[in-house]
């Protein structure tokens, strides 16, 4: 498979994962009751990781246009995804630490444990950028974010048994 089809595939999983929103609704039945904070957050998180895989998918499928990929389209694709990921980890950060002590000890640890694994998604397109310059650890980032993506797609369309969270 060719890193152009890598991209295009991966910018079409996640305009799917960002679709199947509804249908996580739909399965969950929230349209009978209001979605509880926990619910919310997992559906921000589906669309933020599913959004940032398009765009970022999109980026360098746009810069091959100027005679294919070089070191250097990888280096600005992947100080592009930094930069969107810094965006959402900060983001992460604000709204987890404010749930912080209504959370249970396990969503503290799911939290962390996904906190960090981003980071060190982060880590590896800031390596990419500077050291490598090469595809394979830009695709890598943007399987991750659909990965996180798929994870809390699922979260929505099987709810624990903890509904009343929130």
């Amino acid at each position: 498979m060719t890193e152009e089809s890598s991209l295009i595939v991966i910018a079409e999983v996640a305009a799917a994962l960002a679709g199947f929103s509804g249908i996580a609704a739909a399965f969950g039945r929230r349209q009978e009751r209001p979605w509880t904070e926990v619910e919310r957050a997992r559906l921000s998180n589906l669309l933020n990781h599913s959004g940032i895989a398009l765009f970022a998918a999109l980026v360098p499928l746009v810069l091959a246009l100027d005679g294919g990929f070089t070191p250097e389209h990888w280096r600005i694709s992947s100080l592009f995804w930094a930069a969107f990921a810094s965006i959402g980890i900060g983001l992460g950060v604000r709204s987890g630490w404010a749930s912080w002590a209504a959370n249970s000890p396990g969503r503290r640890f799911a939290f962390l444990l996904q906190l960090g694994g981003f980071i060190l998604l982060l880590v590896l397109q800031l390596w990419n950028a500077i050291a490598v310059q090469k595809g394979w650890p830009y695709l890598l980032g943007l399987v991750g974010n659909l990965g996180y993506a798929f994870i809390h797609f699922m979260g929505l369309v099987n709810p624990s048994a903890d509904r009343s969270e929130g």
